[in-house]
């Protein structure tokens, strides 16, 4: 039942998996000199939509994913509460093309992590309603509920409102701790995924798993409420006072090393976990290390930093949503790309990591070859990616009229994203006046076509889809042709009325009510 739900939902999320790597990898060429300028894809916003993309695109919608997988082993989930989680879903996809709009036109808040409009928040609020209906599904058909499952209800329950005020740019807390080493901020985080790892090991345990040596995380948890009593009702934290907090978190590499022992959990039972774990325990380690002042004062906020920071969100974080959706879907996500990401990964945080240490002048020499190391992977990163799309995305091309949809989609959902990115450049290029405002709205109907042409390609009615997008591009060449004449609009009103009625011709006249 939730095979079949995400194996539906799986196009869309690796859409915006892999428009936040394409944007991380025009960051790394932008970096190395390539001008972004004249797209929408400037620096400052590729970074934004790269990072925004990891951290709320596809990698936390199959964490969420998580009790839901519990409830199917258990034998609790209902068709209803797929029905909840679908509607999830949809506010929070919604969501991303909200924020992946605000971010590529400029409207970001300039926070590292937390960069797109505030407002935003209450869109991913209101898709938790639907998720807190289909959690409840579940939980009424338990005779008696496990801890686990009232840990995660409450967790629902609390995180609209946590969200709505944490992001608030007045007073909330992820403005407060912008500067200094916020090492009780990094406890808390770590600490947020503990409960997941828990939840993970029990879902793909082999043995009957029965969590042990609570205190290796109760300790940390009592730490981070201390610090944030201290930081929010008294003063903020001295150096020495975060740097203890901060070492709280290697408490957690025996806890977890235990937890997969007793669980009989291996590399063989699941690929993506075991190098999730290791990731963590590489990066708190190394965490620790980087928070020794004398090291800390020479590479904060350079490149090693920034590899430290691809292992824990590249690795850890993103392969525990891994983690699950291998658990559902095993033979789309396959241990050779489990390997072949972790590799790539690695190549990525070592050159990122020469390079930090080039920055601090440990060595005299030119970062920009680890650069072009970092864009290289990136692009091969991107290229796994697409080849999972690839293996999930597989139609056959077995009539005219799909050979039809996929040249339309292809034409106008792929020009339109070329266009919307790069269309400032392109109609300079061409010597066509471009306006910056109607011309975006154009190319947005360009892309809704191309999918009306994407939905036919995969529908047991292809004809009615060809139908629909001919007529929609008649209307509109008539109206482009009309505006031309009038000499309302440029040359490229003439291009595109004769492309839309071309291709809606080709239909009517050679395909239409052919077998």
């Amino acid at each position: 039942m939730l095979n079949k739900f995400i194996d539906d939902e799986l196009p869309l999320a690796l859409f915006w998996l892999i428009l936040g790597l394409f944007a991380g990898l025009v960051y790394a060429m932008e970096i190395l000199g390539l001008d972004g300028s004249m797209s929408l894809l400037s620096p400052e916003r590729a970074r934004s939509l790269h990072i925004s993309q990891m951290l709320y695109g596809f990698f936390p919608l199959m964490l969420s994913l998580l009790p839901f997988a519990l409830f199917q082993k258990e034998g609790v989930l209902s068709q209803n509460a797929i029905v909840h989680l679908r509607r999830y879903f949809v506010v929070w996809n919604l969501f991303l093309l909200f924020m992946s709009m605000a971010l590529l036109f400029g409207n970001i808040r300039g926070l590292p992590f937390y960069d797109f409009p505030y407002q935003l928040n209450f869109l991913l609020a209101f898709s938790g309603v639907f998720y807190l209906f289909a959690l409840l599904d579940a939980l009424r058909r338990y005779a008696k509920r496990p801890l686990w499952v009232n840990v995660s209800l409450a967790a629902v329950i609390v995180a609209p409102l946590a969200l709505i005020v944490l992001m608030n740019p007045q007073y909330g807390q992820v403005e407060k701790t912008l500067i200094g080493p916020h090492g009780d901020n990094t406890l808390g985080m770590s600490f947020a995924l503990i409960p997941i790892y828990y939840l993970l090991i029990k879902l793909v345990a082999i043995d009957e798993f029965k969590p042990r040596w609570h205190g290796l995380w109760i300790v940390p948890l009592v730490g981070y409420i201390v610090s944030l009593v201290i930081r929010n009702f008294f003063h903020t934290l001295s150096y020495t006072e975060e740097w203890f907090f901060q070492y709280l978190t290697l408490l957690y590499v025996p806890l977890l090393w235990i937890w997969l022992r007793d669980a009989g959990v291996s590399f063989k039972t699941n690929p993506y976990l075991i190098l999730s774990i290791i990731a963590f325990i590489f990066v708190d380690i190394e965490g620790n290390f980087l928070f020794i002042p004398d090291i800390r004062a020479l590479i904060h906020r350079n490149d090693l930093v920034v590899g430290h920071a691809h292992i824990a969100m590249g690795l850890g974080v993103a392969f525990m949503a891994l983690a699950i959706v291998h658990h559902l879907l095993p033979n789309l996500f396959r241990r050779i790309y489990a390997i072949a990401w972790s590799v790539l990964m690695g190549i990525m945080a070592v050159a990122l990591s020469i390079a930090g240490i080039l920055e601090a002048r440990g060595l005299n020499e030119s970062i920009e070859p680890f650069l072009w190391v970092r864009a290289l992977v990136g692009a091969m990163i991107v290229g796994v990616v697409l080849r999972i799309t690839f293996d999930r995305l597989k139609v056959r091309i077995d009539s005219a009229v799909k050979v039809y949809h996929l040249s339309g989609f292809l034409s106008d959902a792929g020009g339109g994203a070329v266009l919307i990115l790069g269309g400032s450049a392109l109609f300079s290029l061409l010597g066509f006046h471009f306006s910056g405002t109607y011309e975006y709205i154009v190319f947005a109907f360009m892309i809704g076509t191309g999918l009306t042409h994407w939905y036919g390609l995969y529908s047991v009615t292809p004809y009615r889809f060809a139908e629909l997008s001919a007529s929609i591009r008649a209307v509109c060449a008539s109206v482009f042709a009309a505006l031309y004449m009038a000499g309302t609009l440029d040359g490229i009103a003439l291009l595109v009325a004769l492309y839309d009625i071309s291709f809606a011709l080709l239909y009517w006249l050679f395909l239409r009510g052919k077998d």
